[in-house]
């Protein structure tokens, strides 16, 4: 394919390498034509602005950060929950972190985030309901587990395997105590 003819799917995917290398300032036309080595003319050609643009990339952000994870997630809930912990605790989050950057400085993304969260509060409530817990038990985890989530990304430090999933097990466990007792 000569880089002329870049598509929609080709930008969409540098301008996620470029937000989570460089952050949301890096969301530019003229920045990303000269990465992919084209013409500004190939970007809007398949977009309409930058924020016909800029949407597009929440949109995978989305995809990659949730519905595809989801979707390939196999089992019983308890497996799925222990599997869904070890892939966010041990995940590469630059682009988690950028996302959430950009979401400080502008309405719309915020906005995006606060569904995607919301959506991941849901599954996660989704799997420990379907796991035995109560609905009510089950919500405060699944923020508890977002929130991990989330506080992962701002440890620089990565875990070795055996303390990875020693800590995948226990949190797992906790969050799937029963009865109304608190941690």
């Amino acid at each position: 394919m000569s880089r002329e003819r870049l598509g929609p799917t080709e930008w969409v995917s540098a301008g996620l390498r470029a937000l989570a290398r460089s952050g949301f300032t890096a969301l530019k036309a003229d920045t990303l034509a000269k990465r992919l080595g084209v013409s500004r003319g190939s970007f809007y050609w398949h977009f309409a602005d930058v924020g016909a643009f800029h949407a597009a990339v929440l949109q995978r952000w989305r995809e990659v950060a949730l519905e595809n994870i989801v979707a390939e997630l196999q089992g019983p809930p308890g497996d799925r929950l222990q599997e869904l912990i070890r892939r966010a605790l041990s995940a590469r989050l630059n682009l988690e972190s950028a996302v959430r950057a950009w979401a400080i400085a502008d309405e719309k993304v915020r906005a995006v985030v606060a569904k995607v969260d919301a959506e991941r509060v849901r599954y996660l409530k989704k799997l420990l309901v379907e796991d035995g817990l109560d609905p009510d038990i089950a919500e405060s985890r699944a923020c508890v587990l977002n929130w991990t989530y989330l506080g992962r990304s701002l440890a620089p430090q990565s875990l070795h395997a055996e303390g990875l999933q020693t800590i995948v097990e226990d949190l797992s466990r906790l969050m799937r105590l029963r009865g109304r007792r608190r941690f």
